[in-house]
């Protein structure tokens, strides 16, 4: 059933009435016209309008009215491909579509132009109940914008494609290499021939950054390899940096390697977001090798500027050594620098200095002589300079290897060397380099060497000078640095018209109250007048100004300054202003007048001095004698310094044969040069002629560390040595004494124990042969008899004893004194019941063993003797007393008493009868002779009934022993 509807909604003609559903007609209705599709009916073959909904109306701009022809409506699509489709749909009953189709409309414009319209559309022909279709249904969809957007889209394709292949043409056409990336990815999507051929290898694409490294190695200025996301190009695809000229060494292919400078930048679209790339890169390596060349060069010519300035301030020749090494071989760029000095080719004598980099750290102890039989000594003999690769050096018949030094010695490869040359043309030496850090020594290398070795060669004539030049630079600056400086300026006539924060902060006065001639106000008014005329001069006659006036500072006192001054002229020959300053030279005048005070109390303790005070300059004339040295001498200080000679020269220029005497060989004249003070006796020449022996000290004045002159002192030791002389000739003659006496005492003691013994001996035979006759009594004389006779012969042994005791002297040698005690005890052996303790950590002494071991018997022995009790305790020890141990011998006898301490030590003193105590009265004589003649000293602590402790010091180094 086919429906057609006006546009009220009635039914059209044709309609069955019967068969209508007004329900479903009219949902069908609402659903057609909101469609979002544009359909319209015609019936053909007029093509009556039966049907439109609410876009067809809108397509045909509201012209379509339901009864009408189409064509009346539009006439526009009269013979139109529309018109076509509708004929051919209407004529065979079969759908008819067309995509895109083109339409022709007035769109109502106003101007009569038809526009364009894109169409998708569908005729679906309605069947009648006959045979033939009677209407045509009308689908259509425009699609107008988008067939327009998609052929914008295919012309901007075609114009990109175009614009891409002009792009690659202008690339390839460039001279440098060009590549561009995709962002963000980096993708690499396009390069150039000249980007291959600066490479070494064809394009090579990279997905993206990541992949950079694959296909291409570059490194930076200090050797690091970059990173993927380092590359210009990355930097600008990922961040959008702007890349200019970056140098990037290059690996190629076939292992060169080559500098390209990569400028990048990224490409934005009109939002400003990044969608690409692009990177040129310039091949640079030539200009940048030359230019790095051109700064190596300029470098080493700045270096050896440099190199002039380090090597004439070095303070010392060792460390201007060491410093000319250094520079040598920073300046070549080598790993190995060596200067060896020599004087005549003397070269056990030679100073060497070295410097190894870091490559070579382990042989910087190495410190072996040169010899002067190697391929070096050629450089010196000639005075020529001399370069070779590892190679010719080896092959030269002058090389000899390291001689003996090979497996110590750092190894080399390549050698140049250039002579030390001095201003006379005799061979200082030579400086030696080796191992280049890059390439083989070259021409320029050689020529920088040999201007280094000329400036060294001069520096190193020059090092006094210079050390002399430091020495008064190090004066002045002291000098400079202890001074206060107040600068100011003023206009050509002297007034003050500028303001002067250094004259403002010492005197406290302002820029008003100093300006014009106001800074008088701060002279002191003592000196006012004189500054001031001095000032008015100067100006008045454009000449340099120079006064000395005292200042007011800030707080008030008065400073010492001197003013100068000077006119700046200009080119026409007008002064334009006066520069000047104050120097507060306040200081200085108060350590004038304090060395002025000073050298009065020195010349008065000089002039008043009983030694001999002489100086002499650099030059060893004498500049100073005082009285004392005159009369020593027999020469005043005028006639000495008339003479203008050395010192030397007239006071000690011959020997007492009447041989010179040099005065290098002089130690006097040697105290300068050494800096060091010389001490010892010698003989002088009076002004007379006469000899006579002098004690002398010589100490070298310096300032700094530069001898300026020498201080003598002088002692006339004439009468002394006669002294000596005289005390030698007596000390000979009491030894000769000692001897004949020690002579004397060894036969008086054999002559005068010979009877004792035969009196002894006959008392012996008498009691012998009268053994069964003799009596109590009379055996009793003959026991106290031979008791005589022994103590005779123990008197004689003391006094022998004694006679010795302090002159006789024994070998020193390392004494334990712990030993000798026990060694004491031993040969005295005391009674059971008696006992001697010695305490421990007794100390050991390198001194004489006997007379130690001789005072511990003596003193041992008579406390067991004297102790009257047979539970004698004797204790022995010791305490440290400085430069002495102090030791005691202690016992529990009966003591003494104290107004018998001193007679103890008398000879043949007892304090008890002999019959008693058997003794001789001698034994502490000798001990307290033996303890003084070695330095110590021996006394009593005791009182009667307490015990007697003696004690005696000894030296704990006997002062014979060396």
């Amino acid at each position: 059933m086919t429906q057609h509807f006006r546009d009220d909604g009635t039914a059209a003609r044709g309609l069955n009435q019967k068969e209508a559903q007004p329900d479903a007609g009219r949902s069908v209705h609402a659903m057609f016209r909101e469609a979002p599709t544009a359909i319209a009916v015609f019936r053909g073959p007029d093509w009556v309008i039966d049907f439109t909904n609410r876009l067809a109306q809108r397509l045909f701009r509201d012209r379509t009215v339901v009864g009408r022809r189409l064509f009346q409506c539009a006439p526009e699509l009269a013979g139109s491909r529309l018109a076509d489709l509708l004929e051919r749909a209407y004529s065979s009953s079969q759908p008819a579509a067309a995509c895109e189709l083109l339409v022709l409309l007035d769109r109502g414009s106003g101007d009569g132009a038809l526009a364009e319209g894109y169409f998708n559309v569908t005729l679906q022909p309605i069947p009648t109940a006959a045979s033939g279709a009677e209407s045509v249904v009308l689908f259509a969809v425009e699609v107008t914008d988008q067939v327009l957007a998609r052929r914008r889209i295919e012309q901007l394709a075609e114009q990109l494609e175009h614009e891409r292949h002009k792009l690659e043409q202008i690339i390839q056409q460039m001279p440098h290499a060009v590549y561009i990336a995709e962002a963000p990815s980096g993708q690499l999507v396009m390069g150039n021939a000249q980007g291959a051929e600066q490479l070494g290898r064809p394009f090579v694409a990279s997905a993206d950054i990541a992949e950079y490294n694959a296909g291409y190695h570059g490194f930076h200025q200090d050797g690091r390899p970059y990173a993927p996301h380092e590359w210009p190009l990355a930097r600008a695809v990922s961040t959008g940096e702007l890349v200019r000229a970056e140098p990037v060494e290059i690996l190629r292919t076939d292992g060169t390697r080559a500098i390209i400078e990569y400028s990048a930048a990224p490409i934005r679209d009109a939002s400003g977001q990044i969608v690409a790339g692009v990177v040129v890169g310039v091949d640079a390596t030539e200009r940048i090798r030359a230019l790095r060349e051109e700064q190596r060069r300029s470098e080493q010519l700045k270096g050896l500027a440099e190199a002039s300035l380090a090597v004439n301030s070095a303070p010392s020749l060792e460390r201007m050594l060491a410093e000319i090494v250094q520079r040598a071989r920073s300046l070549i760029g080598a790993h190995q620098s060596v200067i060896s000095m020599t004087d005549d080719q003397n070269w056990a004598q030679a100073i060497s200095a070295a410097s190894l980099s870091d490559k070579y750290a382990a042989y910087r102890a190495y410190d072996a002589k040169s010899d002067g039989s190697g391929i070096y000594t050629l450089v010196c003999e000639t005075n020529r300079p001399l370069r070779m690769t590892q190679a010719e050096l080896e092959a030269h018949p002058a090389w000899r290897g390291f001689s003996g030094e090979g497996a110590r010695h750092p190894p080399m490869r390549g050698w140049l060397a250039a002579p030390l040359i001095g201003r006379d043309g005799r061979n200082l030496g030579l400086i030696q380099l080796s191992e280049k850090e890059e390439g083989e020594f070259t021409g320029d290398d050689e020529s920088i060497l040999v201007q280094l070795a000329q400036l060294a060669s001069v520096a190193i004539e020059n090092a006094r000078l210079r050390e002399e030049a430091l020495a008064a630079e190090k004066r002045f600056r002291s000098m400079v640095e202890a001074t206060t400086v107040v600068v100011w300026r003023t206009d050509p006539r002297g007034h003050v018209v500028e303001d002067s924060p250094s004259w403002r902060g010492f005197t406290g006065q302002s820029y008003e109250e100093w300006a014009g001639y106001g800074w008088l106000d701060a002279v002191h008014p003592d000196d006012r007048e004189r500054a001031s005329a001095a000032w008015r001069g100067a100006v008045a006659s454009t000449s340099r100004y120079e006064v000395e006036y005292r200042l007011r500072r800030r707080d008030g006192s008065w400073a010492h300054t001197v003013a100068r001054g000077v006119p700046l002229v200009a080119d026409d020959g007008s002064i334009y202003e006066w520069v000047g300053c104050n120097v507060d030279v306040s200081d200085i005048r108060r350590a004038e007048e304090a060395f002025r005070v000073q050298h009065r109390l020195v010349r008065t303790i000089a002039e008043n001095a009983t030694l001999g005070l002489l100086m002499m300059d650099e030059r060893q004339r004498c500049t100073f004698m005082n009285p004392a040295a005159e009369k020593i001498t027999g020469f005043t200080f005028d006639e000495i310094k008339a003479l203008d000679r050395p010192l030397h020269d007239i006071i000690h220029h011959a020997r007492p044969d009447g041989s010179p005497y040099p005065m290098e060989e002089c130690p006097i004249d040697r105290a300068l040069p050494r800096k060091s003070q010389e001490q010892g006796e010698d003989v002088f020449i009076r002004k007379d002629g006469s000899f006579y022996h002098v004690a002398f000290t010589a100490s070298p004045i310096l300032d700094g560390d530069v001898p300026v002159g020498t201080v003598i002192e002088l002692r006339d030791i004439t009468e002394q040595k006669r002294a000596d002389a005289e005390r030698e000739r007596l000390i000979a003659a009491l030894e000769r004494s000692n001897k004949e006496l020690d002579q004397f005492a060894y036969v008086a003691s054999h002559d005068l124990k010979a009877p004792l013994r035969g009196i002894a001996n006959l008392t012996q035979w008498i009691e012998e042969d009268l053994a069964g006759t003799i009596g109590g009594d009379a055996r009793e004389h003959m026991t106290l008899l031979r008791g005589r006779v022994r103590r005779m012969e123990a008197l004689i042994d003391g006094i022998l004893d004694y006679s010795r005791a302090g002159r006789v002297r024994h070998a020193v040698e390392p004494v334990d004194v712990g030993q000798i005690l026990a060694d004491v005890v031993e040969l005295i052996a005391p009674p059971p019941e008696a006992s001697v303790e010695v305490a421990p950590g007794l100390p050991v002494l390198r001194t004489e063993r006997v007379p130690l071991q001789q005072v511990f018997m003596n003193l041992i022995g008579n406390a067991l003797k004297h102790a009257r009790r047979a539970d004698a305790r004797v204790r022995v020890g010791h305490h440290d007393a400085g430069l002495h141990h102090e030791f005691f011998v202690e016992d529990n006898g009966p003591g003494i008493a104290p107004e018998f301490h001193e007679r103890v030590w008398g000879l043949f003193q007892t304090l008890e009868a002999r019959d008693k105590v058997e003794g001789t009265g001698i034994g502490l004589s000798v001990v307290k002779k033996i303890v003084e003649s070695r330095g110590g000293r021996i006394w009593i602590d005791s009182v009667r009934g307490q015990g007697a402790t003696f004690r005696f010091t000894w030296q704990k180094r006997d002062p014979s022993d060396s």
